[in-house]
């Protein structure tokens, strides 16, 4: 029951009833509600009334007053115009039989990188290896467990000829070079022992380079002998012919021109021993920006890969750089710029920020795919393809 001081007039009651409307948006609007967002309207309360005043003179005034309540839905409030999200129509498991092995069209490559095979003689003649028999151990045991190998590729710094280094010469590195020779000839042989068939390349590293760079700077003239009436062999001042390479027990290409020297796995990946170098996990990315092509490299010691998508006029291509490690030791062992001996010239022990191990590649030979597969060795063990190998074993 509305009471008003007086009859409201014709005129405030026509303006009251075109203003309605306007109030109901003004309400939603200073509520920040659009109007597609009202789903339906519950109920709408329009109070009209008048309010008396005194004016300055005293007299009285009447004002005409009035509010708006409004009571709605919201438009979700009956389900979203879509269908709900449910769960997915169940879907009947069928267990089907595994395919029967065919002979596959692929092809393996097993890649060794940097065993710098070579040693320290102490003064009672002991000899201390900067190579890691364990690591090599388990490479050889991952090698054996494939049941084909079409490849074996020697990453470079077979060996590490200490005593023609630019490093510190120890008196320790003495007369080690030979046992470092006969030590990598019997690994190339375990090599052979295990993949009678497959075809094993020796990479030149910056290492294996350094006998023919002292040769060149101290006797030059004995750089190309060779021996009498073999003229087709390898100069007996070489690394391949020091290892036995050309024989037939043997049989291992030799790759040399450190660092333009390549082996190439199939047309879309190859093996280098590599230069460069770069802060740590960052040496694969320059590779890999620097080549077209998908790259194997040793060098640093490090296990790195990195992936890359070029734009072809061919369209998207793949490419990667991955570095497998090493098989030398990581212990302060291996001369570096962050080695160095006691007063008795015997190794510090230190931790190198290297990591051993090794890689597998599976490929299709021509221009065609392949698969890297990086298999971290780590204390004298490594987990490969669900198997467990280590030197003890």
């Amino acid at each position: 029951m509305e009471t008003w001081a007086e009859p409201m007039s014709e005129a405030f009651k026509e303006e009251l009833a075109k203003s309605r409307l306007g109030k109901i948006a003004d309400l939603l609007e200073r509520s920040g509600i659009e109007a597609e967002e009202i789903g339906t309207v519950e109920k709408v309360r329009i109070s009209e009334w008048q309010g008396l005043t005194k004016n300055e003179e005293g007299e009285a005034e009447i004002h005409d007053l009035g509010g708006v309540s409004v009571v709605i839905n919201p438009a979700w409030v009956n389900g979203p115009e879509w269908p709900v999200v449910q769960q997915a129509a169940p879907v009947s498991i069928r267990h089907k039989p595994k395919a029967k092995t065919t002979r596959s069209k692929y092809k393996t490559a097993v890649i060794l990188p940097d065993p710098q095979i070579g040693f320290r003689m102490f003064d009672d003649g002991s000899m201390d290896a900067f190579h890691d028999e364990v690591s090599m151990n388990v490479a050889l045991k991952i090698l054996a467990s494939l049941d084909k190998v079409d490849t074996i590729v020697n990453l470079g710094d077979f060996l590490d000829f200490a005593e023609f280094g630019r490093f510190e010469m120890e008196p320790a590195f003495a007369k080690t070079t030979q046992a470092g020779i006969d030590r990598g000839h019997q690994f190339l042989c375990e090599q052979r022992a295990n993949a009678p068939k497959a075809h094993i390349v020796l990479l030149e590293g910056n290492h294996d380079r350094r006998l023919q760079k002292s040769v060149t700077a101290n006797t030059a003239a004995a750089l190309h002998l060779k021996r009498a009436q073999v003229p087709e062999d390898w100069p007996v001042m070489s690394v391949p012919f020091l290892l036995r390479l050309n024989e037939d027990h043997l049989k291992v290409e030799y790759v040399g021109g450190y660092p333009a020297g390549i082996y190439w796995i199939n047309q879309n990946i190859a093996c280098i021993h590599g230069h460069t170098t770069r802060s740590r996990g960052s040496t694969v990315k320059a590779v890999v920006d620097d080549e077209r092509t998908s790259i194997i490299h040793g060098h640093i010691h490090r296990i790195e890969l990195q992936h890359k998508t070029r734009r072809t006029f061919e369209g998207p291509k793949r490419s990667l750089a991955a570095s497998p490690g090493c098989l030398c030791r990581i212990d302060g062992a291996v001369p570096s710029t962050k080695g160095s001996t006691d007063p008795h010239g015997r190794p510090v022990n230190a931790v190198e920020d290297w990591q051993q191990g090794m890689a597998v590649v599976t490929y299709e030979e021509g221009d065609a795919n392949f698969d890297v597969e990086l298999i971290p060795i780590s204390r004298g063990e490594a987990i490969f393809r669900g198997k467990y190998f280590s030197a003890d074993s």
